[in-house]
């Protein structure tokens, strides 16, 4: 109990988010855990209940991609309450109240508001610790976290540290660390460490233009490293951790080469964040990258690296993928781009390397083959035969779908679509993919239907190839397929009888009103 009497009424007895958290330690270390520590209690509790995307994905996403006008604002009623609370002896329905009306996404608004208010701090953190270590719920635990972060001390920084490896939580303790230590950069750095989606995407930014040695050598190494995308965190690394600087010795260790070649590899990709145009430096990182990699033993990802670093320079891709940064918007010369090349084409054709290559590729561990898929795809190396035969073997495996697919004109300019076709009407049970419509919308990966997807949607560049497959197509029972198969069908000049028979008889069961006048629009383009 508190001085004067005032204590907080005891909590119910629904499982709490840092019983979870607990079991989440106990059985895997102070993390990352598996799934950023997800699905919480309460998810656990009602899985019909459960969000297309979770509350992590969703946090992450607002937070990356939505301006701060879109973002919701705290209700004045919520602090209005928490005021209420720490002032007066608590009741019970009031904080019943508050513990529903606490929402997470709304914590930033609402410290805002209470730090302009003359509030009790010891019964403010009495408040936090008991939504925190009493909460059975994401909104109310993020919101005691975050009033940690105006009340909370050093004596927190456990707790917070044990929430804060739940990804969903993870911004908030991060907050909260940096308000209540005496020590807020190597508070982050330590949580960083213990996440490794979402959570250390938010965690690293806050550590932003750190001048710690030990965690700017992180960034470097480990740091922007996240399951979600290395582009989120690889500019960020590149300036914070130094990158420039810390590849001017001589001589430099294996983990900085690997984290060098990766961030490169990142800000090549463009998307989400900065990328190698946004990096002046990036010309001369480029160059002391190459001449580390070929003072150190080959290695099968650093020849994908320096691949790609060459069809960059070169302005050529190996995909076609879309919008990404274009070599003409780096700072460089025209004969320092074309000394950068020549470094990158000299190296990978050291005998070495190609050997290394060719060992990956022709050996029957298909992860030791998909390993080398990509740095075959950046090397310009034909893997078309390899990519049938491991096909044949796991004909559902949409990575190497995708390879095969993505491959057919990429070497020499000439297409085999009609080689693919022929192996997907081979491998896959067309007849069984044919099951008639329903609202899936097709998610997931290495199942047949996935496979007729990644076949199918490349046919609108083939006006008239693969019938058997659009047919399936047109008649299985992902919303993705049948989307495909009206944008297949709708790039053919004319629509043969059998087609329109078989999209009218689709139109007529279709559930999906979007698909079912897609399907109409075709028949009435087809003058059927």
């Amino acid at each position: 109990m508190s001085p004067h009497g005032w204590h907080l009424p005891p909590p119910d007895d629904r499982p709490t988010v840092l019983a979870h958290a607990l079991a989440l330690r106990a059985a895997h270390g102070p993390g990352p855990w598996p799934d950023g520590g997800d699905p919480l209690p309460d998810r656990q509790a009602r899985p019909a209940a459960a969000p297309l995307i979770s509350d992590t994905v969703l946090e992450g996403i607002r937070s990356q991609h939505m301006t701060r006008a879109a973002a919701p604002t705290a209700s004045p009623g919520l602090a209005d309450l928490i005021e209420a609370v720490v002032r007066l002896p608590p009741e019970a329905g009031a904080v019943r109240r508050l513990r529903a009306a606490a929402t997470a996404a709304s914590s930033d608004d609402l410290l805002r508001q209470l730090r302009g208010r003359d509030l009790p701090t010891g019964r403010l953190r009495e408040l936090a610790l008991h939504l925190a270590r009493h909460g059975t719920g994401r909104d109310e635990v993020a919101t005691g976290v975050m009033l940690l972060g105006v009340s909370g001390d050093r004596r927190d920084r456990d707790l917070l540290l044990l929430l804060g490896a739940l990804d969903t939580l993870t911004r908030y303790a991060v907050a909260a660390l940096r308000g209540s230590q005496p020590d807020p950069d190597r508070a982050v750095y330590e949580l960083a460490r213990r996440v490794d989606g979402w959570g250390r995407i938010h965690a690293v930014e806050q550590l932003r233009g750190t001048g710690d040695p030990e965690i700017r050598a992180w960034l470097l190494r480990d740091g922007y490293r996240n399951t979600i995308m290395d582009e989120y965190l690889a500019h960020l690394a590149a300036t914070t951790g130094g990158l420039l600087d810390a590849l001017a010795p001589d001589a430099i260790d294996e983990p900085l080469l690997s984290g060098a070649g990766g961030i490169l590899l990142a800000l090549l990709q463009g998307g989400p964040a900065a990328d190698i145009t946004h990096y002046p430096d990036g010309p001369r990182v480029i160059d002391r990258y190459l001449t580390h990699a070929g003072n150190h033993p080959p290695e099968l990802s650093r020849v994908g690296v320096v691949g790609a670093l060459r069809n960059f320079i070169a302005g050529q891709t190996v995909r076609p993928s879309g919008s990404g940064p274009s070599p003409d918007a780096v700072a460089w010369s025209a004969a320092e781009r074309a000394r950068l090349r020549d470094a990158c084409d000299a190296l990978t054709a050291r005998p070495a390397w190609r050997e290394l290559l060719d060992r990956a590729l022709h050996r029957p561990d298909p992860e030791e083959f998909r390993r080398a898929i990509w740095v075959a795809e950046e090397l310009r190396v034909p893997m078309d035969g390899l990519l049938r035969e491991h096909l044949r073997r796991a004909p559902f495996d949409t990575y190497l779908w995708f390879s095969l697919v993505d491959s057919t004109s990429d070497i020499d300019g000439t297409s085999d679509i009609d080689g693919v076709l022929d192996l997907a009407a081979e491998l896959l049970p067309l007849a069984d993919l044919a099951t008639g419509p329903t609202l899936d919308l097709g998610l997931g990966s290495d199942r047949p239907e996935h496979v007729l997807d990644i076949v199918v949607s490349r046919l609108d560049a083939y006006p008239g190839k693969g019938w058997p497959l659009i047919a399936a197509a047109l008649a299985n029972a992902t919303v993705r397929n049948r989307n495909m198969a009206v944008r297949a069908l709708d790039a053919w000049p004319a629509g043969t009888p059998a087609a329109a028979q078989a999209v009218a008889a689709a139109a007529r069961v279709e559930p999906d009103p979007g698909i079912d006048r897609r399907m109409r629009a075709l028949l009435r383009k087809w003058g059927m």
